[in-house]
This record gives C-alpha cells, sequence and structure tokens, in this order.
C-alpha cells in the first residue's frame, strides 16, 4: 500500500516580521523633525510599534535611542534614559541626565574638558568614530585634584584610535599631546576642525593620509605650526578656514599708525603665502577652499582676505571645483585666478564687506569690480551654483555721489551704466541651476531697462511671468534709497536675462526669492 505523506505547508513569512526590513520600515518613520535649534523629538509612532509584537520591540527600541539628545528629550525620566541607554549609539548633549550611562557602542559624542561621565564613556568605547571635545582653553590646573582630572582626561583621549572624524576647541595641551592625538588615529581620520588651538609650534613626523577634510580657525592664538599641517594631508580634498583678529588687521595688510600690540597680534594668524605654497607642493587633489570671517557684532574683530590673497588660494589648486570667501573687494588677479580655474570651478561665492582698514577701503574700486564681475559670468562656463553679496551700506545707491571723490575714474552714472551692463549680458555658464544676487543696487537707468505694456508699475513683476518666473518671497529689506519703480524694472531685466539658463532652479535677487512657472 502507498503511503501518502501530507506535508502542511506552513505559510510565507510576513515581510514586516523580518528583521531587516522591519529595520528600514522603522527608519522611515518621523521620529526627528527639524533642523538646528528647531530639532523636535516625536518618539510616539515608533513607540506604538514596537507594542506590537516582541520581534517588532527588539528591532524597533535600537532604533528610538540611536541618538541621545539630552536638551530635547530632557522630558524622559533618568530612570528611562539609563533602562535603555546601552542602546545609544550617538550622544550629542547630556542635559541634565548625567548618566549612568551603560552604552559601550559608541559612535559618536559631543563633550567637553572635565567631565567625568564622558571620560568613562570615552574609555568604554574604543570603537568611537566622531568625536567633538572642547578642551581646558584658557582653565588654569592649579591644585592637585585639578591636575589628576587632567591626567585623566588626557589618558582617556590617547586611547582613541578609530576616529574618523575629530573636531576639537579649545585646546592648550601642548604640541606633543596634540599631536600624539592625531597620530594615533591617522590611519582613519578622514575629517579635522580645529579651533584655538594654542601651543602648537611643530608637527615633525605627523602623517595623514586619509584626511580629505580639513577646517582650521584662526586668530588671536599662537600655534604656528597649524600653517604647515595640510603637509601632513596628501589626499586633502576641502580646505575650509575660518579668520578672526584680536585688534588685528586682516592678512597681509598694511600696518600703519598701529602700536606694537596690534602689530604683534597680526602675526598670529595664518601666512597665506606659505599656506598655498604647502597647498599647491602636498595637496594635489584640492578641489574646495573655503574662508569664512568670524560673525560677530562688529567687523572690528572680524578678519577679511583681499583680492591678491583670494587668488593666491586660488593659485594654489590644480583643479578647483568650489570657492567661497569673504573679502573686501573683487579686482583683476582674483578675476584672472578664477578664469584660470574655468574648466573645473562649479561653485563660486563671494561675499563682499566693509573693512575697518582705511588702506584696503580706499583702494575699492566699485567700477572695475562689478566690471571684473561682468568678466566671471561670461567666462565660468561650467558654473552651476553662483553667490554675490554686498553689504548693504557697502553699495547703497546714497553712496554712489560720493564715488566721483574717492576716485576720478568713477561716477555714479558710470557704475549705474555698469550694472545695467551686468544685469543684461548674456550668461557664460549655461548649467548653473542656483543664482544669488544679495545687496546689488538696483536703481539703474530707466532708458536701460525694456518697457512693458504695464501701466502700473505693481503689474510690472506680474509681467516678469512671461519670461517664465514669479515671485514667491519678496524682500523685507527695505532700502529707502532705491525707487520701488527702478527696482522692479531691474529685477525684471535679470528675470529676462537668464530665460536662456533652462537648468535654473533656484533665484535669489536682494532676498527676494523667484520660482519657475
Amino acid at each position: 500500500m502507498d503511503l501518502t505523506l501530507t506535508l502542511s505547508s506552513a505559510p510565507p513569512p510576513n515581510p514586516l516580521d523580518l528583521p531587516e526590513i522591519l529595520t528600514r520600515v522603522g527608519q522611515f518613520l518621523p521620529l526627528w523633525t527639524g533642523e538646528g535649534y528647531n530639532r523636535e523629538f516625536h518618539p510616539l509612532p515608533l513607540l506604538r510599534c514596537s507594542l506590537v509584537s516582541r520581534t517588532w520591540r527588539e528591532t524597533l527600541l535600537p532604533i528610538l535611542w540611536f541618538v541621545y539628545d539630552g536638551f530635547r528629550i530632557r522630558n524622559v525620566p533618568a530612570q528611562v534614559l539609563a533602562k535603555y541607554s546601552h542602546l545609544f549609539r550617538i550622544i550629542s548633549n547630556t542635559g541634565s541626565f548625567k548618566g549612568p550611562f551603560h552604552c559601550r557602542n559608541l559612535i559618536e559624542l559631543f563633550t567637553v574638558y572635565g567631565q567625568e561621565w564622558s571620560r568613562e564613556l570615552l574609555v568604554k568605547n574604543p570603537g568611537l568614530k566622531r568625536l567633538v571635545w572642547g578642551g581646558p582653553y584658557h582653565c588654569r590646573i592649579e591644585t592637585l585634584e585639578q591636575q589628576q582630572e587632567l591626567e585623566l582626561e588626557l589618558k582617556a583621549l590617547m586611547g582613541l584610535e578609530n576616529l574618523d572624524a575629530l573636531k576639537t576647541f579649545g585646546f592648550s595641551l601642548g604640541e606633543g599631546l596634540f599631536v600624539k592625538m592625531l597620530r594615533n588615529n591617522a590611519n582613519r581620520l578622514s575629517n579635522l576642525a580645529l579651533s584655538t588651538v594654542e601651543g602648537v609650534t611643530s608637527i615633525e613626523g605627523l602623517e595623514l593620509p586619509f584626511l580629505t577634510e580639513l577646517h582650521i580657525a584662526f586668530g588671536g592664538t599662537e600655534s604656528p605650526a597649524l600653517v604647515d599641517l595640510v603637509c601632513c594631508c596628501p589626499r586633502l580634498q576641502r580646505l575650509s578656514l575660518t579668520g578672526s583678529k584680536s585688534n588685528a588687521l586682516p592678512l597681509g595688510s598694511i600696518i600703519t599708525n598701529i602700536d606694537t600690540t596690534i602689530a604683534n597680534s597680526v602675526q598670529k594668524g595664518f601666512q597665506i603665502e606659505k599656506l598655498a605654497h604647502n597647498l599647491a607642493q602636498c595637496c594635489p587633489e584640492l578641489s574646495a577652499i573655503k574662508f569664512t570671517s568670524n560673525n560677530t557684532s562688529t567687523t572690528q574683530s572680524r578678519c577679511f582676505l583681499d583680492d591678491s590673497q583670494c587668488a593666491t588660494l586660488v593659485n594654489a589648486s590644480r583643479r578647483l571645483e568650489s570657492f567661497s570667501v569673504d573679502m573686501v573687494a573683487l579686482d583683476f588677479t582674483l578675476t584672472e585666478a578664477l578664469i584660470g580655474q574655468r574648466q573645473s570651478l562649479k561653485t563660486l561665492t563671494l561675499s563682499f564687506h566693509n573693512s575697518d582698514v582705511e588702506v584696503q577701503q580706499a583702494k575699492i574700486d566699485h567700477l572695475r569690480e562689478i566690471h571684473c564681475v561682468r568678466r566671471l559670468k561670461a567666462s565660468l562656463v561650467r558654473l552651476t551654483e553662483l553667490t554675490l553679496a554686498w553689504d548693504r551700506d557697502y553699495l547703497a545707491p546714497s553712496a554712489l555721489a560720493a564715488m566721483a571723490d574717492n576716485n576720478s575714474t568713477q561716477s555714479a552714472f558710470g557704475f549705474q551704466e555698469e550694472i545695467t551692463a551686468f544685469l543684461d549680458d548674456p550668461w557664460g555658464c549655461l548649467d548653473l541651476r542656483t543664482l544669488n544676487l544679495n545687496g546689488i543696487p538696483v536703481s539703474v537707468p530707466i532708458a536701460n531697462v525694456p518697457s512693458t505694456s504695464s501701466a502700473h508699475p505693481s503689474e510690472t513683476l506680474l509681467s516678469s511671468t512671461t519670461a517664465g518666473w514669479r515671485g514667491i518671497k519678496l524682500s523685507t529689506d527695505i532700502n529707502t534709497d532705491i525707487n520701488a519703480t527702478e527696482a522692479e524694472m531691474a529685477q525684471n531685466l535679470l528675470l529676462l536675462n537668464v530665460a536662456p539658463l533652462t537648468k535654473l532652479r533656484s533665484l535669489n535677487l536682494n532676498q527676494a526669492t523667484y520660482e519657475r512657472t
């Protein structure tokens, strides 16, 4: 007799019971919303899903507690935080909760010197990948207890060997410790950011073969060897510099009629020529350079580069793709340097500021500057993003009348003609996708603006929709010196001018935003 074996067919598994799929679903649930100070924690969707089954709970809880931000999770009871702290992978802010922390798989930590809980985390998480650490800048180490605390902090830091990103500020522990900390992580470190680092006079023997991104803030600190740090980075691709000065002149400016204290403080800044030489010799892959002045409430503590210094940095790159700078004025030297990079340059940001140095301010030729901008507009054929920003008071129409007094070659009428020509010249960069023009004077001669059939000035902007654009956000920065009708006409002139830029998607003129219709 034949026996027929009937095999019971098990139902196929539910895809949402597979941890791999459920993890992906959980990562798309809205746990965090907003950015920066507006970031908010919304755990309810994940918490409700975790009640479905044991599998869901075991899979979703690690996602729920992946990031611990004590400020935004401050309403969670301490006992709950301690219970689930073993799931923390990123700690960005402890808030009022100082432990106990049971996490041993941290990948990212934000902390400052002198925190016992953070030293313990540094010791228990040798696999840490990213660290933001604030050192004992200007702290006086006097007592035996303070000395012991410092030794424990250094021991914890020196035990890290797997960092791929390090941001440190207030590091004043001496060059030996600084170099050792970098050397311990040299085989992995790819991103390094330094601010107010003091006492580094030599980096001899240091090599950072995998570093691709470097940020250095300088001004008022004494670490002359930092200018040589790029020599240790043969694969450096992106360099970002932040400048400030403590009662000092901008880098390379002429020092006249100032006291010895100010003169000495200038020497604390980077030597642009030496930095550029090091970049040219040691960083063949450098493709992005950014210089930003410290954002303070007064220009007296800000530092700006001049035209020739910017050109020196541009020429240090063999193939520059992105350049951003806070500067005083554009002239022929930087213009030629940027045009020399026209086959590779894709992103350009030039932010022009008033200088508190009379020698720099007196050398500005407004007419020549706009002429240089016109050359860049026609020559930079690979640009996909362009930002030109002037201080409002820097080019306000009320200041145009003073041009003849400052420079005999300038006149208000000639300057306005140059602005109109800039708004009318054809674009050489047909791949442009983002264009921001802020602070540019838009009071232009009416005769040079194409007339419209509108009888009312308020309807002038609407007629620009025939060029494919419409205003979605009007400027709130009202300048009483600018005639409203002329401003609208100048905006229309620009909108008509960018019509051939078929790839352009983001357009901003003097804080007014437009979108394609």
